[in-house]
């Protein structure tokens, strides 16, 4: 076993010169290099000047990792191995600095360490020794020699040494191997789990200790998101069934706490289902790549997990609060690794000792049956959003989900399952699942099934449909014991006739659940009075919602239709990478500041950028009229730019000429001090596309069933008869249908949209979704007539209307007061590869609210939202 030292012994010393090599590791606190080096004779090189002070000479060589390792950090360690008969392990950990051969202490220092000589040296490493460890060694071999047979001379050759395995059969023999390695294998010097049985032996859940590794591995690339605000969404759903039908999360930036928090609270709100939605275009780009790259390194534990590991942070303080109520669960995130997800939930509820069936999903993986549609021509995979065929899309398929229905839960739950784990089931089919099973339904059912889906639609998003991202928020600060502080979460109740009430939990103290939240909610992300999914398509022309209480809103006039004979597949691809710098702008002048600014910059970064498939400028804000400060008069110049390769967009080819320009800049010119996104990262294109639900193989894995016969349930898809016809595009309507222009709505005043309308918007793919609505019928009239398709092209804007690809389809909820827009190709590629900064669309609707219109004066006069 090793032992540890504060410092250097004299003993050791002497142990340290005797040996023939050292060696010294180093590693940069960013990259993927770890530099290890071979040195000769420590008693030639290196010095032992003190119990915690060493050095050694560095001589030219072929490269200079150590040097730059430690003028970046500091860390470094120094390892002695013995090939002698008596075997041994000395390490030296130090913090280490470099004395170069032209500075001044140089030749003082060497004359330290003895005068030793180097031909060539180009440095000394001044090591400062904190810990000393020394090790049996037992694993090095020892030097040993032969005699050749040809020359009859004595030849050196490398024997290993019994004493490795004589010592672990002895471990084994002595049944201590395990408990050994509980003591010394179970975390590494810095208190890392180690080896995943000594933790496991330690009573500690692997799967947390890997989400552990994971975010410190990623703390890069997780303190550049808090610092660009950069949020990737991912929804989280937690859904109360029957009398409730809780939703905890809606994306994976929400409060984890929300599962545990409706578990531990069943005596106040008794629910029966808990459901969840970890799944946006985002992630599933990024679990894609990560299940790709297991699969080559052929380990899954050689980067992130592929599943989403904020399930696990979640379910943990939850598990025993949920089997003691017999709470059932389902959720989506398994991403690409469901299966992996299963064995990980399923050692958590055995490490707590509970019984809790635990089943997952499969069939969402299908890009083995696109390619094999593909190549035969079957289909040509055309994308909903621009028509493009795959074939002609520049990238390399990497990996393909397709959205399943909600069958495949139910079935697993009337198998006996307490937790079902899938990967790309859409939204709200954990809803339709739950319901499905819990009354009984059939895929005749249609209504019932029309009505749980937007159900599931509506408390998807979590917070949303109880007042966050809601136009009218400012009338929440008051409400409840903490107001906007802490908005509760949202519960569905569905009746066996498939009457959807939306309520929030008892005990919340913030939020509230109104017909204008509901339909905020509703609103948001549909792209047509058809919304689609694999098992039913529901008609909401009709839709209406009705407050029946304090936070409790009817749903009704939801009609169905039989589902699209497809299902909606997302292709991944690799996209390249992209980076990014500001700058800041103040004061007067500021269009002619950032005109300046681009002009310089796009010079400096010309010799690189015809290796750029994207460069692109923009000023972020305005600066106000006579400023109250200066941070109102502050606007950011953002520059972000795309290419193929990491190499094309390195520091010195984009970050390094922008921040050379500072000192030839427009007047005040300041750039943004932390410039971690000006590295390249990683981007991913994303293909959207139909596939025939048969040709999806949909099943259930049930693990605990002890015939293998009935450990897989196959759900069929539902037949030719049973769908729908498929139509490219929902009806539009470009203006009303029922003009209001003999109405007068009395004189007007000029003022932004938002002082009277509400609007909600959304991404989908490369499209913006965006719903206005308004609190009277007399303003609906009004906000029919006035929202036309030109009049909205105008109020976007030429940084939107210049789009050639831009297209603009418009329909009507009366029953809502709503007028809804679906921008096609607004937000560029989409959340993965967009330039823009409005990546998932949820600004559109607040930009446009801000802009001014004719608004009639008694409107405006019963008060401002």
């Amino acid at each position: 076993m090793p032992k540890f030292y504060p410092s250097i012994s004299d003993e050791m010393r002497k142990w340290v010169l005797r040996q023939s090599v050292f060696f010294v590791a180093s590693a940069p606190l960013q990259g993927r290099h770890i530099n290890l080096s071979p040195k000769g004779l420590p008693d030639a090189s290196l010095a032992i000047l003190g119990p915690n002070e060493a050095a050694y000479i560095d001589a030219t060589g072929s490269g200079s990792e150590t040097i730059s390792h430690v003028h970046e950090n500091g860390r470094i360690t120094v390892m002695f191995c013995s090939f002698d008969a008596a075997p041994g392990i000395v390490r030296l950990f130090c913090t280490g600095s470099v004395i170069e051969w032209d500075q001044p202490e140089f030749p003082r220092y060497l004359d330290r360490m003895g005068g030793k000589a180097v031909v060539g040296a180009r440095a000394i490493i001044r090591l400062d020794v904190f810990k000393v460890q020394s090790s049996c060694g037992f694993g090095v071999p020892r030097l040993s020699v032969k005699l050749d047979p040809d020359t009859n001379e004595s030849k050196p050759f490398f024997k290993d040494r019994d004493t490795l395995g004589h010592w672990a059969g002895k471990q084994v023999q002595a049944n201590k191997l395990q408990a050994y390695q509980k003591e010394w294998n179970y975390r590494s010097l810095d208190g890392l789990p180690a080896l995943w049985t000594a933790v496991k032996e330690n009573d500690r859940f692997v799967g947390v200790a890997q989400l552990g590794n994971w975010a410190r591995r990623h703390r890069d690339e997780i303190d550049t998101v808090k610092t660009s605000v950069l949020i990737l969404f991912i929804a989280i759903e937690i859904m109360r069934w029957f009398g409730y039908v809780p939703w905890a999360s809606g994306s994976a930036s929400d409060r984890h706490d929300a599962m545990a928090e409706f578990a531990r609270n069943y005596p106040r709100d008794p629910i029966d289902f808990i459901t969840a939605d970890f799944l946006s275009e985002a992630n599933m780009s990024g679990g894609a790549a990560r299940r790709v790259d297991q699969m080559r390194a052929g380990s899954a534990t050689t980067t992130a997990p592929a599943y989403e590991p904020s399930f696990l942070a979640a379910l943990e303080p939850a598990l025993a609060d949920l089997a003691k109520h017999r709470i059932k669960v389902a959720v989506n995130a398994g991403n690409a690794d469901t299966e992996g997800l299963c064995e990980a939930v399923v050692q958590m509820v055995k490490s707590k000792g509970l019984d809790l069936k635990v089943a997952w999903v499969s069939g969402d993986q299908v890009l083995t049956t696109v390619k094999d549609a593909l190549s035969s021509g079957k289909s040509a995979f055309k994308s909903i959003y621009t028509g493009q065929s795959l074939s002609d899309w520049p990238f390399e398929p990497i990996f393909a989900h397709c959205y399943l229905g909600g069958l495949g839960i139910a079935a697993a739950l009337a198998n006996g399952a307490d937790i079902v784990l899938c990967g790309r089931v859409s939204d709200a089919s954990a809803v339709i699942g739950a319901a499905y099973w819990f009354h009984g339904w059939k895929r005749s059912n249609l209504d019932r099934l029309a009505n749980a889906f937007v159900a599931g639609h509506l408390i998807e998003c979590s917070n949303y449909v109880c007042g966050g991202n809601f136009t009218g928020f400012k009338a929440l600060e008051s409400v409840g014991q903490e107001g906007w502080t802490n908005i509760g979460y949202p519960i569905a109740e569905i009746s066996p006739e498939g009457k959807v009430t939306i309520t929030m939990q008892a005990y919340a103290t913030g939020g509230a659940v109104t017909v204008d939240t509901c339909t905020a909610q509703l609103l948001y992300e549909i792209q047509g009075p058809r919304y689609l999914n694999s098992d039913v398509t529901a008609l909401l022309s009709e839709i209406s919602f009705e407050q029946t209480g304090t936070n409790r809103v009817a749903l009704h006039g939801v009609r169905s239709a039989p589902p699209p004979p497809t299902t909606k597949v997302g292709i991944t691809a690799r996209g390249g990478f992209q980076a990014e710098a500001s700058y800041y702008l103040v004061g007067l002048d500021i269009a002619a500041k950032a005109r300046m600014l681009e002009a310089q910059i796009r010079h400096l970064l010309a010799p690189y950028s015809s290796n750029f498939t994207a460069l692109a400028f923009s000023t972020l804000g305005s600066a106000a009229d006579d400023p109250r400060t200066q941070d109102s008069a502050t606007v950011t110049f953002r520059i972000v730019a795309q290419a193929r390769t990491a190499e094309a967009l390195a520091p010195p080819r984009f970050l390094r000429p922008i921040a050379d320009n500072i000192m030839q800049g427009y007047p005040g010119a300041t750039w943004h001090l932390d410039t971690r996104q000006g590295f390249p990262r990683p981007i991913f294109e994303y293909f959207v596309c139909l596939l025939p639900q048969a040709d999806v193989h949909h099943r259930v894995h049930l693990p605990w069933k002890s015939d293998p016969d009935a450990q897989i349930v196959d759900i069929a898809p539902p037949l030719p008869v049973e769908c729908a016809s498929q139509t490219e595009h929902q009806p539009p309507e470009s203006f009303s249908s029922h003009p209001a222009s003999s109405l007068d709505f009395g004189p007007t005043i000029r003022g932004p949209l938002g002082w009277i309308v509400h609007a909600r918007s959304g991404d989908k793919g490369p499209d913006a979704n965006c719903g206005f609505w308004v609190r009277h019928p007399d303003e609906f009239q009004w906000l029919r007539r006035i929202l036309s398709v030109s009049t909205v092209r105008d109020l976007l804007g030429p940084q939107y209307a210049s789009n050639p690809s831009l297209k603009v389809e418009r329909f009507e909820l009366p029953n809502l007061r709503a007028v809804h827009f679906l921008f096609r190709n607004l937000l560029d590629r989409g959340v993965c590869a967009t330039v823009t900064v409005d990546f998932l669309g949820k600004n559109v609707a607040e930009y446009l609210r801000a802009k001014y219109v004719d608004l009639p004066v008694r409107f405006v006069n019963r008060g401002k939202l």
